[in-house]
């Protein structure tokens, strides 16, 4: 909420527009709801005349939902993250018992070249490049960038097809049609990878409520669970393409729920965002948004690759629960990058809105490490037995603790990457991100050769410890893009509350 100093209450504001400043692209959209101070009541004679300018700006004006305080408006996304994540460990340790370590290899294979596929284009920097877009002018989706749809699908299906290809190269030795079903549904998957993400980032952007945005977030693990548990509880088997073909088909699902939660258009062409500027904007932030340390899934595409599908297999039990707090860091970047962006121009209190939300994801992100490292070995052994291990159980559950110490730190990471991209610095998170993936590249190769998948464990915290020294460093550096107060921020009488 937003008090004038007299404490009287505006009404409702926008959680992600806690004060939207006369210079701000988002005055226009929150107008009719955010007073702004120092500003005369017209008089009455003047009413009639306000009143028409008025209702002809509603013509073409889409008013941003309203939403819910920040406390409960990051609660639910985490919590809705973290469902969808326990989800995901449901998951692996049905397939895992369904398809064996070798088949869960593959399945595994194929989401790590799909995430790959997406993260490297369309699905990496351009969602959190339009989040700030639409965030700070206020228009919606398909207005601002409707337009650039087709570009996009086109430019989908070369990086699906190569990811594609990558694994029939992998896969060439095995006899059968199943490596061409895993490279049709590695394809399919890719494309719906970079969509869906797209999606999320156009939904955060421009307002979506937040029910739809939390339900959308955990339905297609929902439903790949509902699936998985039916068919086992019937004693029914699935195979590795089935399993990835009903993947697919919830991902279909969720994919027209979002587009079906988007805002309308207001048909206004002075919303419309040129490509360029999105284009601009999507390459400075690309490597940053995409976290090739551990968004490009590049430990588990090497291990795969160096190791075999077994030890992917093996390995990927252990990422289970390290996937708890990237799931986290996550859902904290995402409510983090536009609330701060929103508040650029107010450096005051910007400042205390980046220091309240690092404090947090600390916190959060803390508790969640040390409750997993408490948790792994009895829920290791009782999610996939004994016998998927074999004589790996141990060091499997020592390679857990290092995942998730550093799945911690890398989430955290995330959040300081959207506090760096919110200020207009995301080409400094981009270029720490590939000072350190080649690191990433290096160790888990130097951990291939003792076939050792603690070793591997041990370079991702490794990594994650430089990362986060290196954004903190340069997150103390950067400074909020406004111009201070002079420029339209909002006064020291009239405080921000949430």
């Amino acid at each position: 909420m937003l008090r004038t100093p007299s404490g009287a209450a505006d009404g409702e504001v926008d959680s992600l527009a806690c004060w939207f400043p006369p210079r701000s692209g988002n005055q226009r959209t929150y107008a009719s709801r955010v007073r702004e101070p120092d500003t005369e009541t017209p008089a009455p004679e003047d009413a009639a005349t306000a009143a028409g300018e008025s209702s002809e700006t509603d013509e073409v004006t889409s008013e941003r939902p309203a939403q819910l305080g920040d406390t409960v408006t990051w609660i639910a996304i985490v919590a809705a993250g973290i469902f969808a994540q326990l989800l995901v460990t449901i998951n692996g340790v049905l397939a895992a018992r369904m398809l064996g370590v070798e088949g869960r290899g593959q399945v595994v294979l194929v989401v790590a070249l799909s995430t790959m596929a997406s993260q490297l284009t369309l699905g990496g920097g351009l969602p959190n490049a339009l989040t700030k877009l639409l965030a700070e002018r206020g228009v919606t989706t398909r207005d601002g960038v409707g337009h650039l749809v087709p570009q996009w699908l086109l430019i989908s299906l070369v990086p699906s097809t190569i990811a594609a290809g990558y694994l029939l190269y992998l896969e060439r030795d095995s006899s059968g049609g199943t490596k061409y079903a895993l490279a049709i549904a590695l394809a399919v998957m890719a494309i719906q990878t970079m969509g869906l993400r797209v999606l999320i980032g156009a939904m955060l952007g421009e307002g979506t409520p937040l029910l739809s945005f939390t339900i959308t977030n955990f339905a297609p693990q929902a439903a790949v669970t509902a699936a998985l548990g039916l068919a086992f509880a019937f004693g029914a088997r699935l195979n590795a393409v089935e399993l990835l073909a009903v993947m697919i088909g919830s991902a279909l699902l969720t994919s027209a729920a979002r587009l079906f939660a988007l805002r309308k258009p207001t048909r206004n062409p002075k919303d419309r965002i040129e490509g360029k500027e999105v284009w601009a904007l999507t390459r400075q932030n690309h490597v940053g948004s995409v976290g090739p340390i551990d968004g490009l899934s590049i430990d588990r595409t090497l291990v795969g690759s160096l190791l075999g599908n077994a030890q992917l297999g093996l390995y990927s039990a252990a990422f289970a629960l390290a996937g708890l707090t990237n799931i986290i860091g996550g859902c904290l970047s995402m409510v983090v990058l536009p609330r701060v962006a929103v508040v650029q121009s107010d450096p005051e209190a910007e400042r205390v809105a980046v220091r309240r939300w690092l404090s947090v994801s600390a916190g959060l992100i803390l508790a969640c490490v040390v409750t997993l490292a408490v948790l792994a070995e009895p829920v290791l052994r009782i999610a996939f037995g004994r016998d998927y291990f074999g004589d790996h159980f141990t060091a499997t559950v020592h390679c857990a603790y290092w995942l998730i110490a550093a799945g911690g730190l890398l989430s955290f990471r995330r959040v300081l990457i959207a506090v760096l991209q919110a200020r207009g610095r995301g080409g400094w998170a981009s270029w720490i991100e590939i000072a350190l993936t080649p690191f990433v590249v290096l160790g888990v190769w130097i951990a291939s050769i003792d076939d050792s998948l603690l070793d591997v464990g041990i370079t991702m915290f490794a990594v994650g410890a430089i990362g986060c020294l290196m954004l903190g460093t340069a997150a103390h550096r950067s400074r909020p893009t406004g111009d201070g107060p002079e420029a339209g921020a909002l006064p020291p009488e009239l405080p921000i509350t949430t």
